[in-house]
């Protein structure tokens, strides 16, 4: 119940600091398709855009505390949404789903500690939500803290050290979902937790040469250090994004299904990470350039 005591703090209150953003059409189409789902006690409990409860077993105190703090549930809303705006690029890669007329978002919270969740996020058709709601697709993952809007190092951190904890259950699903683990334990896996360990070492120690919060607040005789420094993250990524995309076409065609479903979670985390560094990237060189769209 972690979730609800940390939600019972902002109790007929609206979250701070959040930064004021106007929407495009696309950000707009997923704020009014916004479903929130909350863990608790490994239970699921979804919600409509209007805070209707639509699957789950009855929590009462849950659904009280919905019913009487939609304030509290739109600024999370809110928070989550200008999160992915400013510190992701989550919803622009994800567009195709997003467009979608009948395609909805959801936002599932888990507790992870203090005023910090994990946030996994998922596209599905509206009308299939009750007959097939196991078929919603994963489109990514965020970590929020609810009493902090900002994040140093540009946001980055979040990135490498999700693909850490990403890769550690990579290796030990695949020795119980793998029927021939032996087979790819040697090169495919053993290269996966190789690239990702230098990767997580490289960027942990590049990060901390620019600790701000935004672009806007690094200063410009440093402008040309930061943008190579990402440049250099992003190689490392699209690296493993396609060593990982290899692994994927091997075990699709030898049938290892039970597992290439992780292994794809995984790679849409490094796509994730990919697209968010190459917008950075435009940002810093309109800023080098003192170009003006």
């Amino acid at each position: 119940m972690k979730t609800l005591e940390t939600f019972k703090v902002f109790s007929g209150k609206k979250l701070e600091k959040i930064p004021k953003i106007i929407y495009s059409n696309l950000y707009k189409k997923v704020y009014d398709n916004f479903y929130f789902e909350f863990e608790i006690e490994k239970e699921n409990h979804l919600f409509s855009p209007m805070y209707t409860k639509l699957r789950g077993v009855e929590n009462k105190p849950l659904t009280g505390f919905i019913r009487k703090n939609e304030l509290f549930l739109n600024s999370l809303k809110e928070f989550i949404l200008n999160s992915l705006y400013v510190y992701s690029a989550l919803i622009e890669e994800n567009s195709y789903y997003l467009t979608n007329p009948h395609s909805i978002f959801i936002s599932r919270l888990i507790y992870k500690r203090d005023a910090r969740f994990e946030v996994k996020f998922y596209s599905h058709y509206k009308e299939e939500l009750d007959a097939f709601y196991k078929d919603k697709i994963y489109i990514g993952r965020d970590f929020i803290n609810l009493y902090k809007f900002e994040r140093k190092f540009l946001g980055l951190k979040k990135y490498f050290l999700s693909l850490e904890e990403q890769n550690l259950k990579i290796q030990e699903r695949a020795k119980h979902k793998l029927r021939y683990y032996d087979d790819y334990n040697n090169p495919y896996l053993k290269e996966v937790n190789y690239l990702t360990a230098e990767a997580v070492r490289e960027s942990m120690e590049r990060i901390q040469l620019f600790a701000e919060t935004s672009i806007a607040f690094i200063p410009k005789n440093n402008l040309q250090m930061v943008l190579e420094s990402i440049l250099y993250l992003l190689n490392l990524l699209i690296e493993i994004r396609d060593f990982t995309q290899e692994f994927e076409n091997k075990l699709r065609s030898r049938e290892e299904y039970d597992f290439v479903k992780y292994l794809t979670k995984f790679s849409k985390d490094l796509i994730d990470g990919i697209r968010y560094l190459r917008k950075l990237i435009c940002h810093l060189h309109l800023k080098i350039s003192k170009y003006e769209i």
